[in-house]
Parts: C-alpha cells; structure tokens; sequence
C-alpha cells in the first residue's frame, strides 16, 4: 500500500511539474506589407504588427479566445471581407504622427527591434529624421502583459504643431463609443480647458473590445482632437499646439478585451460605470485572485474557492440535505395519506402539514438554501469565464494546461458524470422500497448525461469546479445521513393519538 501511495505521489509531482508552464516567449518575423517591412510580435494573448511605412501600429490580433468569444483585431479600421478580416482603405492607423494638417503621403520608418535573452520582452523603434520634425517611436512588448503595450514618442523640432493619431473612428449604428478621459473619469466629448485637472487619455470602447491610449507622462499641453485624414476618414488623436526642442510623450496603449479587471490593471477603470451584479462579480473575481496569489495555481484556487464555499454554505446545505432525505423517509406515509384521502383535497392538506409537524419537516427546506446559493455559483461562473485571460497565462494544473479552455482529453467531464451517476445511485438506495421507480428517477439519471454531451466544450475550470462541488456533496450527505440515523437510536418514535396515524394503517 505504501508503494502504491509513493507511486501515486511521484506521478502528481511528476504531473504538476509538466503543467508549471510559463507564458509562451515572444515570436518575431518579417512580413511583407504593400511592398514594406513589417514587423510582426506574437505574444501569449496578441499578435501584433508593426510597419515601416507610416511608422504605425497596423495590427493588434487578438488570437486567444475564451468560452463565447471570438478572434478580433483590436486597431480600428479591420473589417470583415467574407468572413476574413482585412483593413478598410483610407483609414489612418495609430500612431502615424502629422506635422500641421493631415498626412497625405505618409513616410517611411526606420524600424529595429530587440528581444531581451528569454525572449519575454520586445522593444520596438520606429524612427524618422526630418528637416522640420524628428520622430523616434518606441514600442515596449511583454509577453505576460494583458493587452498592453507601452508607449513613447519622443518627437523633436521647432514651432510645429503636432497631431499623433491614436486611431480611425469608426462611424455607424454599431461603432464604438470615442470616450475621453479627465481624472479618472470618462465623458462622451472633449472638456473645454480649465474644466479639468488633467487629461489621461482617450480611446474607443464597445462591448467586446477597449482601444485606449492613456497619457502617463508629458501630457501638460497635450489635448485631444477629433478630424480627418486626408482620404477624408474621421480620425482622434492627441494634439500638441507647438514644439519647442525635444519633447517626450509617455503612455500605455491598452488593446484588448473589454474585462473590467484586465482595464483596472491598466490604470482604465473609469472606463465602466459597474452595476450592482457586476460590482459583487469583481468582489468575486479579486477574491479568486487573491486565492491565486495565495496557492500559485488557479486549479488550486478553485478548489480552495470550492472548499470555502462550502464551509459557508453548510448551515443552509445542512438543512436542505435533511429536509430531502426525512422527506424522502415519509414518502410512504404521503403516499397512504393521499391514496386515504384522494377525493378530499382539503382533508389530505390538513393531513400533510400535520405529519411534517410532527416529524419536523419543512416541505420547503429544500428549495430555499439553493435560492441563496444560485447567485453564488453564477458569480463564480462569470468569474471564471472574466478571469480567462489571467488564467491562460498562469501555470496549468496536473494534465490541463489552460483550465480556461476545454479539457484536452475531457477527463473531468467524464469524472464528474461518473461521480452524478454514483450520486443517483445511492440517493435511489436511500429511498423506500417501493419509491425507486418512476420519471423523475429517469430524469435522475438522464441528466448528467445530457450536461455531459451540451456542455463538454465548456472551460476545465468550471468542469472542476463542478466536480467538487458534487463529490463535497456527497461528502456532506454522509454526514447527514449519519447524524439522522444517530437522532433515530437517541429518539424514541413519537406516537401520536390523534395524527394523521391514529385513524389505522
């Protein structure tokens, strides 16, 4: 036995030590655009691309996609051209940098790159030397980030009023709301000056994707502007009224998803006006953070998270799980009560609620712990699917690399139908002879089949989750099993002279 138990140990080591991956290095290489070089990054979340002409961000592909999302390209302009994205033509991309009015002929970039030794971090330069104005553009890459990218302009020249484009606006029913950031708050329009401390940043913001540039140092006389370039596209960007020597902008570009947490971190949480669910779904989520931090391991988080819950929620699990199984001991009585009384209807209630006082059954015991635990485990829900991004660039757990994702091989989804059945089985043991047919136990053993085939492709994390939750459960029926058969040995059986059982049986 003591083999077998090392045996074991070793292989969950051996397991654990497969699953400690770090987020993937950064990938590089050259592309061909419009006759250009153009670089391309690829990161754990987002592939970006960065071109010589222009000196601009072309690209910021978000190729990794949780449950119920889709692959997109964050930079404004990408649209779909059947069923394939390709950019609009005409539109200005981020980052170009106009001297006076809008840039006709954009010019080429001088574009280097280096890549630190464990290829996590990229920078990016993008540069240009003019007679007027001198550009030198630097673009900061990480690996780990959550769809940010650090930005620096540093821009040189004299008497020149400079436009930086931050990006195309989209116009129409569906485009994205231009959103424009004041301390820490964010406005549908532009402030007039004096109305604010400071200005940090603006950008577009839709319900699946945030593109935000957020100022974070050299923004005294920077203001925004909203205009044309010179194909007639609308454009926003940050204006400077006139260059004396050198200036340095400073700033994070955030190009991603639309996640509440994901947007806090970048410093963008004035963003999102959150509702009432929504500000107890980001409790939920920084606590399972911190469960993170706390193990090193979302899988251990879920199962810390699990076992907490449970513990809270015992009291009322407690109650629930006794009032289903003494009703499930007097479904014979109920059952002779209403076969006695199947043409009195009045009588038969009198009858019922005498026997549950008797036997001090709450008939609704069962039902309200679960109203009470239903918004728990959809905020647990959400947060998981919320947390995707953190989670794929955490370390796996045992076989599951990304419990964000489907399990690879559905061993959890196997394991948790396995652990329902086993948990339909015994329940149909407990019940009284006699009591074990009928639909309901059909449908008992019907279901977990069923959530096995719809919801197989759901995340791992949740399919774990579930499966504890199940096997805690089943844990807690024993004990109340137990501690029912120990109230049975202690108690003597009341025996009523004028119940529901006097009248003969």
């Amino acid at each position: 036995m003591g083999k077998i138990s090392l045996a074991l140990g070793a292989m969950l080591a051996f397991l654990c030590v497969l699953s400690l991956a770090s987020p993937q290095p950064l990938e590089t290489q050259w592309v061909d655009r419009d006759g250009y070089r153009a670089l391309e990054i690829t990161g754990s979340l987002v592939r970006y691309r960065f071109r010589e002409l222009g000196g601009a961000l072309e690209s910021a592909y978000i190729y990794f996609s949780s449950y119920r999302s889709q692959a997109l390209d964050a930079v404004p302009g990408w649209t779909l051209v059947n069923k394939q994205l390709a950019l609009a033509p005409g539109v200005s991309l981020p980052f170009e940098v106009w001297a006076g009015d809008a840039l006709s002929d954009p010019d080429v970039y001088s574009l280097h790159y280096t890549v630190d030794e464990g290829k996590r971090v990229a920078v990016v330069q993008l540069s240009k030397e003019g007679e007027s104005l001198s550009v030198e553009k630097l673009f900061t890459v990480r690996t780990d980030a959550l769809y940010t990218v650090d930005v620096e302009l540093r821009l040189s020249g004299e008497g020149e009023r400079v436009r930086v484009v931050v990006g195309h606006r989209p116009i129409g029913k569906a485009a994205p709301e231009l959103v424009f950031l004041y301390d820490g708050e964010a406005y549908s329009s532009p402030l007039a000056p004096g109305a604010y401390a400071r200005f940090e940043g603006l950008g577009l913001v839709s319900k699946e994707a945030v593109f935000f540039f957020r100022v974070i140092d050299g923004g005294v006389g920077v203001v925004p502007f909203q205009d044309q370039n010179a194909s007639g596209q609308p454009v926003f960007g940050l204006e400077l009224e006139s260059l004396a020597g050198e200036t340095t902008l400073k700033g994070v570009l955030y190009a991603g998803r639309n996640r509440y947490i994901l947007l806090d971190k970048a410093g963008l949480g004035g963003l999102m006006d959150l509702g009432l669910f929504s500000r107890f779904l980001v409790m939920v989520m920084r606590f399972f953070e911190w469960l993170y931090h706390l193990t090193g391991n979302y899988g251990w988080a879920i199962i810390l998270f699990t076992l907490i819950t449970r513990v809270v929620l015992y009291p009322l699990m407690r109650n629930q799980l006794r009032s289903m199984a003494k009703m499930q001991r007097l479904a014979p009585k109920i059952k002779k009560l209403q076969e006695r009384y199947k043409d009195d209807r009045e009588t038969l209630q009198k009858q019922m609620m005498e026997l549950y006082r008797q036997e001090r059954v709450n008939p609704l015991g069962g039902c309200l712990p679960m109203i009470f635990q239903f918004p728990l485990l959809i905020l647990l829900w959400q947060a998981i699917l919320y947390s995707a991004e953190q989670i794929h660039l955490s370390p796996g757990f045992l076989w599951i690399r990304d419990l964000s994702q489907p399990d690879p091989y559905y061993i959890l989804v196997v394991l948790t139908t396995g652990a329902m059945l086993f948990q339909q089985w015994v329940t149909q043991r407990r019940m009284p002879a006699g009591q074990a047919g009928g639909g309901g136990q059909a449908i008992g053993w019907l279901f977990p089949v069923m959530m096995a085939v719809l919801f197989m492709s759901f995340p791992a994390g949740l399919w774990l989750y579930y499966f504890l939750t199940t096997i805690f459960q089943m844990g807690q029926q024993l004990i109340i099993d137990w501690e029912l058969k120990r109230e049975g040995r202690l108690t003597p059986p009341r025996i009523a002279s004028d119940g529901p059982e006097s009248e003969g049986d």
